[in-house]
């Protein structure tokens, strides 16, 4: 009786091992039959031009230029979509992004000054601790269906909720600018916590006018980012920025009157120069916005 119990697991494990045998000679099989064929070799020659390498984070003393992600095809994907096409289509190739292999993420004790200038990609910022000029600068955006990023005093987000919601419904990004223009650890956290309640998104960005170690270390311990604008703008944004654009470019207002009348021109003189205005973190991510 044991004996025939036994011998009856041998023959389910040989009948499993028999299986999995069997399902991995088949994927083989396929594997080197999509291989040999002549739309896999003609995926992979062709396409070969539209793969590229990562690009690492770049550490240049106290400062740190974003990477970006490779990109390289999917050939069992790009092949079944073709297959079922009938033939080779450029449009049809899957692409998937490779991380580079040193980040941003690597370090949150660097500044950051500007994007990786890789695309066309510009970021427009604004410090906001008062409520002056502020619902112009929102009217203004979205008229000119630009987005921004508004680094915001906690103690202003406090009283002024429904101007977070008003942001955000526009599509624009908020960071934390200081609480009451200090830098208690704290009173921080705790305006971090509210704009991630507000907005369902956590606050990644600091922001500071020159190099500041208070910032860069209450910062870096929250694993933020510090970043510091290209160009800052305090008075005639439009001449001030002409022909001082780059890709990559974090261009910080000041909000004034002077400013806000100035504005629709400066946005679009950046979108005739070919710049595409984006929000800090599409700016500074890694990831593809387009593949």
């Amino acid at each position: 009786m044991r004996w025939c119990l036994i011998k009856k697991v041998i023959e389910a494990i040989f009948v499993i091992a028999l299986v999995l045998f069997s399902f991995y000679y088949t994927e083989k099989a396929i594997v080197i039959l999509e291989s040999n064929d002549p739309l896999m070799k003609e995926i992979k020659d062709k396409g070969s031009s539209k793969t590229s390498l990562a690009v690492n984070a770049k550490v240049d003393g106290d400062y740190l230029i974003p990477g970006y992600n490779g990109l390289t095809i999917d050939l069992e994907e790009s092949f079944t979509k073709m297959k079922g096409y009938g033939s080779y289509n450029e449009s049809l190739l899957v692409f998937e992004e490779v991380a580079p292999t040193i980040s941003i993420d690597d370090y949150y004790d660097k500044y950051i000054s500007s994007g990786n200038g890789l695309t066309t990609n510009i970021a427009l910022v604004f410090t906001v601790d008062n409520s002056s000029y502020t619902s112009n600068i929102i009217e203004i955006l979205k008229e000119m269906k630009t987005v921004s990023t508004f680094f915001i005093d906690g103690e202003f987000i406090d009283n002024n909720t429904s101007f977070i919601r008003d942001v955000i419904t526009n599509g624009n990004e908020i960071e934390l600018l200081s609480y009451a223009n200090k830098y208690d650890e704290l009173l921080f956290k705790g305006s971090l916590e509210k704009i991630k309640t507000l907005t369902s998104t956590s606050p990644k960005y600091c922001y500071a006018t020159y190099d500041n170690e208070e910032i860069l270390n209450l910062c870096s311990k929250l694993s933020m980012h510090t970043i510091i604008p290209t160009l800052r703008l305090d008075n005639n944004i439009y001449s001030s920025a002409k022909g001082n654009l780059r890709s990559g470019s974090i261009i910080s207002i000041k909000l004034t009157k002077e400013n806000v009348n100035e504005l629709k021109v400066l946005i679009n003189y950046i979108k005739q120069r070919g710049f595409t205005l984006v929000t800090l973190d599409t700016l500074l991510n890694e990831a593809r916005s387009e593949k």
